[in-house]
């Protein structure tokens, strides 16, 4: 605590990039919901990092006590599970109705802050402060704050995990990065709660700077703010079209439900599967070759096909998928043109039915005008009538 270290620097990159990713998060108007709530809780981490370098710099230069900054820094403390987890249900459900019941939420961080601040008359939160945590003897409320924070986190992650498992593709990956990323300082903390890790002040502001930079990748990589997933997903399992997604592969790894309805499959039958290893019922020529083409060029290639299987036709449209110049994969999206094709040969039917009947109407005219040229003769006579 004494010097500038290496931990302190890494606090004060975490602090940078977590400034530049609210700014980021904020940069499009009109906001979103999951934009608020995304800078709210970089904003609780701001507020850690930014509290624990005043901290140590009013400390180093001027020996002021750290623990009459640590309120300001459980300010943050506080109330990040709780954006984090007001932030997962507005991420699985899109736009949630927040009512007076969620600012319940909020009484026992709120009863913690007052807590902390108020500390050295009744010891509540702290019965011994210190910089190394392993030494730090903590009060009766120190145990509610620890219990509320992880059954919170506990909540979202595995809200996050129910939805991940019922959605694929790059809503997944959005889930499992965001994950992954705030599961890094929750495991951390709770080593060190239970004294397993050494752990100091400046441990878990570090591992918030882990679990940015997966969140990060959730943003950059994966369009975290640019798009409600759930939202998107209910569109595409309402819409008349199917469409399959198709990783570099040609394995499954996105649907939309009137595909499963459609085609008669299961979704444990097709997901993480190759497609020309699981539909035998599509011209799997003519499908490779519009797959090979597609990779190397953003045009759509679409053809029309008859399914015997399901007895329908389906005008096939293949788009590739391209992030920053590199191929993802490709999207297969099937109009179902049943009808038209059953209408367009009822049309030629009767087309074919009219010429038929004006053919022989002709022919019948054509008989009785060279009947009527013949009618003196006896055997003519008998033939035409």
């Amino acid at each position: 605590m004494q010097s500038i270290d290496l931990s302190f620097i890494l606090l004060i990159i975490s602090t940078l990039l977590v400034i530049f990713l609210i700014r980021y998060a904020l940069k499009s108007k009109p906001y979103t919901q999951i934009q608020k709530l995304f800078a709210l809780m970089l904003s609780s981490v701001a507020i850690i990092c930014i509290g624990l370098i005043v901290q140590k710099l009013l400390y180093i230069f001027f020996k002021i006590d750290p623990v009459y900054i640590e309120g300001f820094v459980y300010i943050g403390t506080c109330l990040f599970p709780v954006f984090f987890f007001l932030m997962t249900l507005s991420l699985i459900n899109t736009n949630v109705k927040f009512s007076k019941k969620y600012i319940l939420l909020f009484i026992i961080p709120i009863i913690n802050i007052l807590l902390i601040f108020t500390n050295k008359y009744h010891h509540l939160f702290y019965q011994v402060y210190s910089f190394n945590l392993n030494e730090m003897v903590y009060g009766v409320d120190a145990y509610i704050h620890l219990i509320y924070t992880y059954v919170l986190f506990f909540i979202s992650i595995v809200k996050l995990l129910i939805h991940t498992t019922k959605s694929t593709g790059f809503f997944s990956m959005q889930s499992l990065f965001i994950i992954t990323g705030v599961s890094i300082p929750v495991v951390i903390n709770i080593l060190g709660s239970f004294n397993i890790i050494h752990m100091n002040v400046y441990t878990t502001p570090i591992s918030f700077s882990l679990a940015v930079f997966f969140i990060t990748l959730a943003i950059f990589k994966f369009n975290f703010l640019s798009i409600a997933p759930i939202a998107l997903e209910r569109i595409v399992d309402r819409m008349s079209d199917c469409y399959i997604v198709l990783n570099g592969k040609n394995v499954i790894v996105d649907f939309n439900k009137p595909f499963l309805k459609v085609f008669k499959v299961s979704e444990n039958a097709i997901r993480n599967h190759n497609l020309f290893s699981i539909d035998k019922s599509i011209d799997h020529s003519k499908l490779e070759n519009a797959l090979q083409k597609v990779s190397v060029t953003s045009k759509t290639i679409s053809y029309e096909a008859y399914v015997e299987k399901i007895k329908r036709y389906f005008n096939i449209e293949i788009s590739s998928i391209v992030n920053n110049s590199m191929f993802l994969g490709t999207l297969i999206l099937f109009k179902d043109v049943t009808q038209h094709e059953n209408d367009m040969k009822a049309i030629k039917d009767n087309q074919d039915m009219l010429i038929e009947r004006e053919r022989f109407a002709s022919l019948r005219s054509n008989d009785w005008w060279y009947c009527s040229q013949l009618k003196n003769s006896y055997y003519v006579y008998i033939w035409c009538n």
